[in-house]
């Protein structure tokens, strides 16, 4: 991880893409906008594939017995009286499609829009023909019961509001065999997805069926981004002054889908809970030109995507929350990969930004990893059980802005050890 992966975000408004958006502001709101999309998270392909399929494999290794894996897609509507008209295996046939020789069973709709599905469907495909005697690609009923199905593995790359996934899990609880398995324990349901907000997670906490949530890395947003609370209100006052300029009649997106203020994008599509200033309508907006016009991805922006997350500019990010000592002294220069992280992660809870989103977005860590860092501060003492900034971590704190002052014997930068501030030899 370095400081200058997550750069690439800042690149998106020299594209010619993205000076011809910065000019439909105006000149006063021009810094605001540049603000909003350097602050996006991009997500690569190579990323969003790689670290999905660790997921994956993560939790089936948990697993004892093989795993049905189903990339999750819309599902059509019907009406309950259509419901009870369709054959018990209609579940199956909702999340996958016989191919005309009916034997072989499609991950996608023969109608569907392809994206992130497409992706995972290929992803899936592969890990079961590498794997075959631990997984099985979108599997019917039968083929369930005569592999001895011990979980099925639902695979979305983002869950937001979490109606899709909701719905998609709603579909396979309509099979009375599955509820009958997983009564007697003998399967278990698992949503794994790339990122996921937290109302998504709660909504589906609260399913019948009880599913077990993987996220590998917390949805980020504009709300809880590690920016000052003036510059969160010039982003929002950007994209709502601008959403009534140029969407008048859709005023429930300005703010994204279910006013999620989401900021982070893939390379296969930019969510619609994403400020709609960023993006324009399927039927066009002619006065308006997105930086991801219908929420796709141009080769030109694509390139600009890292291809895997890094941190930020550590500085940057102290000084955008109003650590303004702490990155004038001096003192992250000076410390090594560890050590960055850890006083991010205390200025961060210092100035009250204690989201776990937040924190992965202002260290680059994923959702497994930024676990492991707070445990670490609260195992040292710098943080309360309560993640709660303690005594020891605000004395961590003020030794770090007065680094200056201080003899600069500290452990030479990259490595990856970590010393208290307290804990070195200082001269007057």
């Amino acid at each position: 991880m370095t400081d200058d992966g997550n750069f690439l975000a800042r690149k998106l408004v020299l594209t010619g893409q993205g000076k011809q958006w910065i000019t439909q502001f105006d000149d006063i709101d021009q810094g605001t906008a540049i603000l909003l999309a350097n602050s996006l998270t991009l997500i690569s392909h190579t990323e969003f594939r790689r670290e999905l399929e660790k997921l994956v494999l993560g939790a089936a290794a948990d697993i004892e017995g093989p795993v049905s894996l189903f990339a999750v897609r819309e599902l059509p509507k019907s009406s309950p009286e259509e419901t009870w008209m369709m054959p018990q295996v209609l579940p199956f046939y909702s999340c996958t499609s016989r191919s005309e020789d009916g034997r072989s069973i499609n991950s996608v709709g023969a109608t569907a829009d392809l994206g992130s599905e497409a992706i995972i469907a290929h992803m899936i495909r592969q890990l079961a023909r590498g794997n075959p005697a631990k997984f099985i690609n979108h599997p019917t009923l039968n083929e369930m019961r005569d592999r001895g199905c011990r979980a099925v593995f639902v695979v979305d790359d983002f869950v937001g509001s979490g109606g899709r996934v909701r719905s998609f899990l709603e579909s396979l609880w309509l099979e009375p065999t599955l509820k009958s398995w997983w009564s007697t324990k003998l399967i278990r349901f698992h949503v794994l997805a790339y990122s996921a907000t937290d109302h998504g997670t709660r909504s589906l906490q609260r399913l019948r069926c009880s599913p077990e949530i993987c996220v590998h890395r917390d949805a980020t947003s504009f709300e809880t981004l590690p920016l000052s609370l003036e510059k969160k209100e010039l982003i929002r006052k950007l994209c709502r002054d601008y959403g009534a300029r140029v969407f008048k009649r859709r005023k429930n997106m300005w703010f994204g889908y279910k006013q999620g203020m989401c900021s982070t994008v893939f390379e296969h599509g930019c969510p619609n809970n994403t400020p709609a200033i960023l993006w324009d309508m399927k039927d066009g907006t002619p006065n308006w030109t997105g930086l991801f016009p219908h929420r796709a991805i141009s080769s030109e922006i694509a390139s600009v995507f890292p291809l895997e997350i890094a941190r930020g500019d550590s500085v940057a990010t102290l000084m955008n929350m109003g650590q303004t000592k702490l990155a004038k002294s001096g003192a992250l220069s000076r410390a090594g990969e560890t050590g960055q992280i850890i006083l991010l992660v205390l200025a961060l809870i210092a100035k009250g930004h204690r989201k776990r989103a937040t924190i992965c977005f202002a260290t680059g860590l994923n959702t497994k990893d930024c676990e492991r860092i707070i445990e670490r501060c609260i195992k040292w003492k710098f943080l309360t059980p309560q993640r709660r900034l303690a005594p020891q971590g605000l004395a961590e704190l003020d030794a770090a802005r007065k680094f200056r002052a201080q003899s600069q014997t500290s452990v030479d930068r990259g490595s990856d050890y970590y010393y208290p501030q307290q804990l070195r030899p200082t001269t007057c």
